[in-house]
């Protein structure tokens, strides 16, 4: 449970630091056990205005923030998810997916938004979670987990740490940044079907293409997987190189606020 904290807590200082600037100065122009990807899937976008700070913006300082991450809450949260013994059928992800929206849901200042999509003959759901920018509302800095799983005997995939993990931290940052208004949007999203071959992402992308440019942009996290291993394990953050910038101002964040060391992967097979 440690180790999901402490991931859990460089999540949100990590988003905190890219989207309410409270961490340093302005920036420069595929999933496994314990990484974080860093990319801009959608598109490159303008990173230089990241790390300005605005009098308009309202996010807590992320110490602050960290306070609010409940642990047991978090635990509940992967238990809950685990308790369904899988989600990897049509049944088992709707129940998963009932869970994520009553829980969403509670969240005030978060919008909640869900993308129903057709997948071998029935219909899947992503949830789209964003909390508006004060200063650049129409600037997003995207995070993803996915809410399925998977095993050998798929009427058996409990997936705590794949990716019950990361859903529970993607959950955990929108009832921390609840009520904030950072200085760009933060949109936290809850794919279905990842298993299947990225289907659910594959279907958001294809349907945000029509109506967000690549320029507003400015990165997308993708967490999957921050769960396992021993508890002094290193984080890995990996990323292409065009987007080095952006990995190197989450692992500032990252190493800043929490005890968790940084090991980045920058290669053009990441991501």
């Amino acid at each position: 449970m440690r180790r999901v904290g402490i991931a859990l807590s460089l999540l949100v200082t990590a988003v905190t630091f890219l989207a309410c600037s409270d961490g340093g100065g302005p920036l420069p122009d595929g999933g496994s056990p314990d990484m974080i990807v860093a990319d801009s899937t959608i598109g490159k976008g303008d990173l230089s205005a990241i790390g300005d700070a605005s009098p308009a913006q309202t996010c807590a300082p992320s110490t602050q923030l960290i306070g609010r991450v409940d642990p047991a809450r978090m635990l509940a949260d992967i238990k809950s998810l685990v308790g369904l013994f899988e989600r990897s059928s049509h049944t088992g992800q709707q129940a998963a997916a009932a869970y994520l929206r009553d829980q969403l849901s509670k969240l005030s200042g978060v919008t909640l938004k869900e993308q129903k999509y057709q997948y071998l003959g029935k219909e899947y759901v992503n949830f789209e979670a964003t909390i508006t920018g004060a200063v650049e509302p129409d600037r997003f800095i995207l995070i993803g987990s996915h809410y399925d799983s998977t095993s050998k005997d798929p009427k058996i995939a409990p997936g705590a740490d794949d990716d019950a993990s990361g859903t529970a931290a993607l959950l955990e940052a929108a009832r921390a940044l609840a009520g904030c208004r950072p200085a760009r949007s933060v949109r936290l999203l809850f794919f279905s079907n990842e298993e299947k071959g990225i289907v659910g992402a594959t279907a958001y992308v294809n349907a945000l293409k029509a109506v967000l440019p690549p320029s507003k942009v400015i990165g997308y996290i993708n967490v999957d997987m921050i769960g396992y291993g021993p508890a002094d394990e290193d984080l890995d953050l990996a990323t292409k190189p065009a987007q080095r910038a952006f990995a190197d101002q989450m692992a500032t964040a990252v190493e800043k606020w929490t005890s968790l060391k940084v090991k980045k992967r920058i290669s053009d097979h990441c991501g």
